[in-house]
């Protein structure tokens, strides 16, 4: 298919953005109910819920290069109040501008102004905890999954959240720098090939069409070069943080101290969307990384084509990842022919892409199906994204395994 072949689903698929867009925040602000619920889900866990922006020098040039959010097991009654959502004003700022295009103004105020279960700095209280490194998906943000990240915390686990600049919609940085995604960097994925072979993957009837489809999706320009810098920037945060001694000379003294406490033998890489296929891909390939969890994300690159995960892998899927033969666009990936890897498999039939972030419980009726989150119930989905992962990293960073983990699990 050439070029000038694929100029009809390119411009439809731009006339769909523009009007879906503008459609989507009328009626936010047109809705009388607020478009978010008035209370935040408490975490499950025993502990309560320590927060700390941090800055990792060296992987930028500016301070929003290395940018990290954490959440941390910590003692009751210490810390601030709850965090906002969106922090303070300054973040706060930031974030609309990010966020507006998507979902209004007066959407991402009452998202940003809802409290969180995290205490800003709140003393830590546990020692040697396993470590998580959260993704965020392309045009997400750092704290797009915060309900997970303190179900996590309260369980015990040290959770650091990744932004990635020039892929993360906003962000923004302790001491009040600010980096807001542009229009040229949303665009960048959709190249005439990427339009090619996602029309391909659309319209193709058996199998062999499929695995063709996607095998060449495996290779595409813009997703192999994008893929390559989210995983150079996942390698330089785990090569900072990591080591003691770079610890030191890389992040603030506070920070630092968080980090010493936490036993880094123990990690996991988790992702949403292209945050979850980066973090596959670099636990294959990083032997300091034990497991590696995926949350509704197309596998980038051959790496995992076909060939079984280096270490154990949770594969959440959603009915958008459903091809027309009824397998998952990452069927194909994690595990040779005739393997037995160990790979949990879930698909979440009546949830869409952005279910599995917080925004799952954003709006109600048209907004939600314009904001691609399905019929799933919200309240559901942040239990079984939150409790599945954590039995999957109880089973694997933990000496004591899950009673009852399957293989495979299709909900």
């Amino acid at each position: 298919m050439s070029e000038w072949a694929t100029m009809p689903l390119r411009a439809a698929l731009a006339i769909r953005g523009a009007a879906v867009g503008p459609l989507r925040r009328s009626l936010i602000r047109l809705t009388r109910r607020t478009p978010v619920p008035p209370t935040w889900p408490a975490p499950a866990g025993r502990h309560p819920v320590g927060v700390r922006d941090a800055v990792i020098s060296g992987l930028g040039p500016a301070p929003t290069d290395g940018v990290i959010r954490i959440w941390y097991p910590a003692v009751a009654g210490t810390g601030a109040d709850p965090r906002p959502y969106f922090g303070g004003p300054e973040e706060q700022r930031t974030m609309v501008r990010g966020l507006r295009s998507t979902l209004s103004r007066r959407g991402v105020r009452a998202l940003g102004a809802r409290r969180t279960a995290s205490r800003p700095d709140a003393s830590p209280s546990a020692e040697d905890a396993p470590v998580v490194v959260f993704s965020h998906g392309f045009t997400g943000f750092v704290g797009q999954n915060t309900h997970l990240c303190e179900h996590l915390a309260s369980a015990g686990y040290v959770v650091v959240s990744v932004a990635y600049p020039g892929a993360a919609a906003a962000i923004a940085a302790p001491g009040g720098s600010e980096r807001v995604m542009t229009a040229t960097e949303r665009r960048r994925l959709t190249s005439p090939e990427f339009v090619r072979t996602i029309a391909a993957l659309l319209s193709a009837r058996t199998t062999t069409e499929e695995d063709a489809a996607l095998a060449r999706a495996a290779t595409v320009d813009v997703l192999t070069a994008e893929n390559a810098r989210w995983t150079r920037h996942l390698s330089g945060v785990l090569d900072a943080l990591i080591p003691p001694e770079s610890r030191a000379r890389r992040v603030d003294e506070v920070t630092a101290r968080l980090l010493d406490a936490a036993d880094w033998s123990r990690l996991a890489l988790a992702g949403m969307s292209f945050g979850g296929s980066t973090s596959a891909n670099l636990a294959q390939v990083d032997p300091r990384v034990s497991a590696a969890i995926n949350l509704d994300g197309l596998q980038q690159g051959e790496l995992l084509r076909l060939r079984d995960s280096r270490v154990p892998m949770l594969v959440m899927s959603s009915a958008g990842s459903r091809l027309r033969s009824g397998r998952v666009v990452t069927d194909l990936h994690y595990e040779a022919p005739g393997s037995r890897a160990e790979v949990r498999r879930i698909l979440v039939p009546d949830a869409r892409h952005y279910a599995f972030t917080d925004l799952v419980g954003f709006g109600t009726g048209a907004v939600r199906r314009l904001l691609d989150l399905g019929t799933v119930d919200a309240s559901r989905m942040l239990r079984l994204v939150a409790d599945t992962t954590l039995a999957f990293l109880d089973a694997t960073l933990r000496p004591v395994a899950a009673a009852g983990a399957g293989r495979e699990d299709r909900r």
